[in-house]
């Protein structure tokens, strides 16, 4: 995702020393209030690894149709591909995009840097895209403010 130690620290309320243990492999002891505040943020239910999906449903389509639960109109996944390449999102869709990056578990934004990649965008990139697109479209999720800074 591209934040730094301070800045996830702060986005889940531990310190950067906390986060370095961690990361390092070094840290002995992690209470469940703590584990669970760090699983949740990251988009993961403590004990599960990774995203439930249904075989065959790309991250993007999954996403694309979270991004459409509160709408009349679905958004299509290509809309989606489309506005995460460019950095622009179009006006029919900015209300989905918005609960999308608002609301989605982390997880699953993680995925679609994953899905794309395979398409030649490197994730770092892609990220910086969903944090710029998240700041214009006035996203208040502490993710994006985190990976503004």
């Amino acid at each position: 995702m591209g934040l730094s130690q301070q800045q996830l620290a702060h986005l889940v309320e531990l310190s950067r020393a906390t986060i370095n243990e961690l990361e390092m492999g070094k840290l002995k002891d992690l209470s469940a209030r703590r584990i669970e505040r760090l699983a949740n943020e990251l988009g993961f239910a403590v004990g599960l690894v990774g995203t439930l999906r249904p075989k065959g449903r790309g991250a993007l389509k999954v996403a694309a149709g979270i991004a459409s639960v509160p709408y009349k109109a679905e958004m299509p996944a290509s809309a989606l591909f489309d506005s995460l390449k460019a950095g622009v999102v179009a006006p029919a869709y900015i209300p989905h995009l918005r609960t999308l990056l608002d609301e989605a578990p982390v997880a699953i934004l993680a995925e679609i840097a994953d899905e794309l990649e395979s398409h030649g965008l490197p994730k770092l990139a892609t990220w910086k895209r969903m944090g710029m697109l998240a700041g214009v479209l006035r996203c208040d999720r502490p993710l994006w403010q985190s990976l503004a800074k």
